[in-house]
């Protein structure tokens, strides 16, 4: 029996947090099964950012604690991590301009649609809360059906745009290297698809209850509306033209 060997040293997995930007993600280093007794290196990290994002290494650019590491060593030649001072869970920032990445257009078209998703949950916050308010009789009955009728308006105005926004990600073409663009999209089609859901409900809620309210307004009306009962007998009278 060969008991595995312990890593120790520079061997052990490094866990990182990079900040690029806006953007914000963890990556963990570690060495391959041929690389068993070499160091966590620079173009470790060089070459995980790239598969993360899509940016060369050439034009990668680190800040870490006031240090700047530039254009890093891919050879064998390429500093510890360790020994630049870098331990688990530090963070580093990376720094790079849009056409360090092939498909930055195609990321700014995600930042845009990005914004514009979280200023539809803002909308669609308020628009639940005045549904709440009509549903605790914050108004009176005309009132409530004039409310209900322009909040289903609403819904149905904000899930349009959601599905705007759904096909604008599908329509993205990123590289394959961009794992964090593509994670980023999903994750942005699945929540609309989830408030398109919740449109949908609430849409066809208002509706039932305006439905409701409209016949409840003409329950007893057997007649037609020509005919009316006289106040004064109580025969039915021809309504005068």
């Amino acid at each position: 029996f060969i008991k595995p060997r312990k890593l120790e040293g520079d061997d052990k997995p490094l866990k990182l947090v990079i900040e690029h930007g806006r953007r914000r993600f963890d990556i963990t280093l570690k060495l391959a099964d041929n690389e068993i007794g070499s160091r966590i290196s620079l173009r470790h990290l060089a070459e995980t950012v790239y598969c993360q994002t899509g940016i060369m290494p050439k034009e990668q650019k680190y800040y870490y604690k006031g240090i700047t590491w530039e254009n890093p060593e891919m050879g064998p030649w390429s500093p510890s991590l360790r020994s630049l001072g870098v331990r688990n869970g530090d963070k580093i920032q990376l720094v790079s301009f849009h056409h360090a990445y092939p498909d930055w257009e195609q990321i700014a078209s995600l930042e845009s649609v990005d914004k514009d998703i979280k200023d539809l949950r803002g909308q669609l916050s308020r628009v639940f809360y005045h549904v709440q308010g009509v549903q605790q009789g914050y108004m009176e009955g005309g009132n409530q059906v004039m409310a209900l009728t322009f909040l289903r308006r609403d819904f149905e105005n904000i899930k349009e745009k959601l599905m705007e926004n759904i096909q604008i990600l599908n329509s993205l073409n990123f590289d394959h290297r961009n794992a964090l663009g593509q994670a980023k999209r999903r994750e942005l089609v699945d929540f609309c698809q989830r408030q398109i859901d919740k449109c949908s409900d609430m849409s066809a809620y208002i509706f039932h209850k305006l439905a409701q309210a409209h016949y409840l307004s003409n329950v007893g009306k057997i007649y037609t509306h020509d005919f009316r009962l006289s106040p004064s007998s109580n025969k039915w009278a021809k309504k005068k033209q």
